[in-house]
Parts: C-alpha cells; sequence; structure tokens
C-alpha cells in the first residue's frame, strides 16, 4: 500500500496532538483503525516514525522530518482544491496569517473583520508572537501570509513593502506631556522595560546606543510578554520604546502617555510576505489586499506611511 494523504493527515495530527487517543477522537475514527494507518506507513518507509509513552506518543527525529514535509504537502493539496473552486466561487478553504506582537492588536482584530465580511467561505487562522517565530514559520509553509520586519535578504519569500512607522518613548499617563519630545540620549537615562535580545526591538534600541557611541543598555527589566511590558510601564515602572500603532487604544483611553524621540533616525520598515515556489491561492491574494488596504485607511491614526499601493491603484 502506497503512503497517501490520508496518512499523512493522520500522522500529522497524532504529532501535534501527541497522543492517539486525541488524534482518534478529533478525526472521528477509533483508535486501533488509527493505529493500523501508522503501522502501514512505518512499514512502507522502514522506518519508526513515533516513539509511543505511557503518556502518549511524540515524532522521533525522522518522525519530525515527515511531518514537516507532510504539512506542506497537505496545504498544497487543499491549495489544489480551493483553486479549483475559486474558478466557479468565491475564495474559500483555510488562510493563515501571522504577525509580530507589537502589530497583533492592532492589525488583526479589525482585518479579520473587514475580511470575514467580504469573504465568509474562507477560514482565517490568525497568530501572533515573536517575529523571528513568524519569520521562521512563513519559511517552513506554516503561514500563507505574514507582516514581517524588513530585512537585506528575505530568500524564499515574495515580499512587497507595506508600511515605514517611527518608534516612540512610551511611559505611564503622567510621564509625558502631549506633543513631547526627547532626545535619544535622554532616552537611554530612563529606566527601560525592554525585551531580551536577539528580540528585534530590543537590537533597534541598542542601536541607538551604539550610534551615540555609548555603553550597552543595560534596563531596569527584560521582559518578551508585550502585554506584561506594557502593564508595567502603565504602572510606573519604567519606560520602554515601541510604535505609536501598538500603544494607540490604551493611549485613547489615556493610560499611556508618549514622547516623539528624536536625534537619531527611529523608523522601521515592515513588509507583508508569502512563500515562494508554490501557488498562490485567491484567498491568499485576497487577505493581503485586505491588510494593505485597512494600512491605507488607518494610516493617519497609526502614524503610519503607506509603502503599498492600495489595491485598485487608488493612493488616496
Amino acid at each position: 500500500m502506497d503512503m497517501d494523504l490520508r496518512q499523512l493527515r493522520y500522522f500529522v495530527h497524532i504529532v501535534e496532538m501527541q497522543s492517539f487517543s486525541k488524534a482518534a477522537a478529533f478525526l472521528r475514527i477509533t483508535q486501533p483503525a488509527l493505529s493500523r494507518q501508522i503501522m502501514l506507513l512505518e512499514d512502507e518507509l522502514g522506518e519508526e516514525l513515533l516513539t509511543r509513552h505511557g503518556w502518549g506518543a511524540s515524532a522521533t527525529p525522522v518522525g519530525l522530518l515527515l511531518a514537516d514535509h507532510a504539512r506542506r504537502l497537505l496545504k498544497d493539496a487543499q491549495l489544489a482544491k480551493d483553486s479549483v473552486r475559486a474558478f466557479a466561487d468565491e475564495p474559500s478553504g483555510n488562510v493563515s496569517f501571522g504577525v509580530p506582537s507589537s502589530l497583533g492588536a492592532v492589525l488583526l482584530p479589525d482585518v479579520a473583520r473587514l475580511f470575514r465580511s467580504r469573504y465568509p467561505k474562507v477560514r482565517l487562522h490568525l497568530v501572533e508572537g515573536f517575529s523571528a517565530t513568524i519569520h521562521e514559520w512563513s519559511l517552513h509553509g506554516r503561514l500563507n501570509l505574514a507582516v514581517l520586519y524588513e530585512a537585506p535578504a528575505m530568500p524564499q519569500l515574495s515580499v512587497l513593502p507595506l508600511i515605514e512607522e517611527a518608534m516612540v518613548a512610551v511611559g505611564a499617563v503622567d510621564r509625558f506631556r502631549d506633543g513631547s519630545r526627547i532626545a535619544v540620549q535622554s532616552l537611554l537615562e530612563l529606566p527601560l522595560i525592554l525585551p531580551a535580545r536577539p528580540h528585534r526591538l530590543r537590537l533597534l534600541v541598542d542601536g541607538f546606543a551604539d550610534a551615540l557611541g555609548g555603553t550597552p543598555i543595560a534596563p531596569l527589566l527584560e521582559v518578551d510578554s508585550l502585554p506584561v511590558l506594557l502593564e508595567l510601564v502603565r504602572a510606573g515602572m519604567g519606560c520602554t520604546v515601541l510604535p505609536y500603532s501598538a500603544v494607540d487604544g490604551m493611549l485613547r483611553l489615556r493610560e499611556l502617555s508618549v514622547a516623539q524621540i528624536v536625534g537619531t533616525p527611529t523608523l522601521r520598515r515592515l513588509v507583508i510576505a508569502r512563500p515562494t515556489g508554490r501557488p498562490i491561492a485567491p484567498a491568499t491574494v485576497a487577505l493581503e489586499h485586505a491588510v494593505v488596504e485597512f494600512v491605507h485607511s488607518n494610516a493617519a491614526r497609526l502614524r503610519w506611511t503607506p509603502l503599498a499601493e492600495r489595491p485598485g491603484g487608488d493612493q488616496s
């Protein structure tokens, strides 16, 4: 019996759930039937793919390799179905979209509402995480579309410049007055709460110190969770550096204050990216257009400079 997509789908579910019983319940088949399919797969490949434990199952090294290939094959198979259906109907199927943590709250909910209102047959999977994780998942095909920090070289990805935005100093509500400006040197003298290296935000702030020829930054606290970092700043524990869009909601609620940073370039550029080397589903194209449209519609409020052309060529 040759390996088929059904076996691969079964195998991926076991790997991700680390349990035959949970996977069987999810797939709505009996556990003996599931076990038999995996045994047939292992016999055909001549390799042990899973290690069985008292508490469940885990993939062997070769099993992890197969799981990675299987996810891509299954995604491509679903993409083929979606593309065929799209000729006769509106976009459908599944599409996954990831963004860095600093963009999650401001971008994902509104884009999801906009997209779902237009394309109700598409199932969205939204992911927020560290930029390095989002980048890695894009390269491995686990995300159809992602917003990433621009890098000098981004092989295996098709990228479109999306936005440019300035960073601001962020403090408790009584830290900065409206319209405040702060020099980089003064900013670096504040008690700073920052992510640890190699987080892109931390590397950006480290670059401020390097540009001034100063000593490396020693933050008051290192925090790798954006919600926790913002809560500490709101409580007056210290200050941080973020794009304005990341704190727009809390500023409107008067929970934080910001100051414009002057004295050195503090811009960051983001791109919208998708993996190369595979067909592009209509749902992915539609989602990309929705993201670009949202950026243009909210650029003034969120202090973004749009870099991508509005869908339809309208630059207004």
